[in-house]
């Protein structure tokens, strides 16, 4: 600004058009998954998708079944690797397999990888039974393995 000068100068102003009632609604999510893919189980209602009952017996079993043969000495780090391990997996499966929502997905990816961490092996005990009954798992999880991968692969 100058002082010394008493002009002053126009300056153009666009006007927008004022939005429609629905521009402030949230805009459409796209798919998590592209609708030509073919879903395991995507008629079966559970509360964990039986892939993720897989993956938390699976990695719970690994982890602590040969944990007898190292003395329990390296159980600390078992368990975070089992909880970081589960937690990724269980999420994936739970938004893309049974399409929920991202706080449900985490919330039972959370609790599938804290049930995996846990400093025991869960998988005769009740804990592990709620895991097969909360997940459609049969019996015998290894029958359940063969479907998911007989109805992975395009025939």
């Amino acid at each position: 600004m100058n002082a010394g000068s008493p002009e002053t100068q126009e300056v153009p102003v666009d006007v927008l058009p004022p939005l429609p009632k629905d521009a402030y609604s949230a805009p459409p999510r796209p798919s998590i998954q592209p609708e030509s893919e073919p879903v395991p189980f995507a008629g079966l209602r559970t509360f964990y998708h039986p892939a993720s009952g897989v993956v938390i017996l699976g990695i719970d079993v690994l982890v602590f079944g040969p944990e007898m043969l190292s003395g329990f000495l390296d159980l600390p780090i078992m368990c975070v690797l089992a909880f970081m391990t589960t937690l990724p997996l269980v999420y994936v499966i739970q938004r893309r397999w049974s399409k929920d929502e991202r706080s449900n997905a985490f919330g039972k990816a959370f609790l599938g990888a804290f049930l995996a961490g846990l400093p025991f092996s869960i998988a005769g005990t009740m804990l592990g039974a709620a895991v097969l009954a909360l997940s459609g798992l049969p019996a015998h999880p290894v029958e359940m393995v063969k479907r998911l991968t007989s109805q992975g692969t395009p025939k």
